[in-house]
């Protein structure tokens, strides 16, 4: 073989390995512009009756009567049958079988008191409290063994 014939060889695998890169360039840019497309953001509303609509109006501490409720789905399926404007999204389990419930509504005029209300009188509810913070109704007296702070 002469060097001519063996230059036109090696020039063939050249040429053939740019036209590969060149259409792995070009399918990657094309890939890459339809992404961008699909990644603009929508504005858009939520639809109506959706929790994003809702106000919490507070935390619950509830117990129910038995059967004892041990799954955060019975507890809310439980929950979801109770009518009205406001309804109840489970939280957690707390302990000694009491569940903690958020109260959401869409009405401005609901109150946290309207909920613990609705949900006393539910019959499979046991007991129903407002989850708040407490605080002493008197100053802690002061001693040698309770300094001022």
């Amino acid at each position: 073989m002469t060097r001519q014939a063996q230059a036109g060889l090696r020039q063939r695998p050249r040429a053939s390995l740019r036209a590969v890169l060149a259409i792995a360039t070009a399918a990657s840019a094309a890939l890459l512009a339809l992404s961008a497309c699909q990644a603009q953001p929508k504005s858009s509303a939520p639809p109506p009756g959706s929790i994003s609509d809702d106000r919490s109006l507070g935390d619950i501490m509830v117990r129910f009567k038995p059967p004892a409720v041990n799954l955060s789905e019975d507890a809310g399926k439980l929950l979801a049958g109770i009518k009205g404007p406001i309804r109840y999204v489970v939280k957690r389990p707390m302990s000694g079988g009491v569940w903690l419930v958020t109260a959401i509504s869409p009405s401005a005029d609901a109150t946290i008191d309207q909920a613990v209300e609705t949900l006393r009188a539910t019959p499979r509810i046991e007991t129903a409290e407002p989850d708040r913070v407490l605080k002493p109704n008197r100053n802690i007296p002061t001693s040698r063994d309770m300094p001022q702070s």
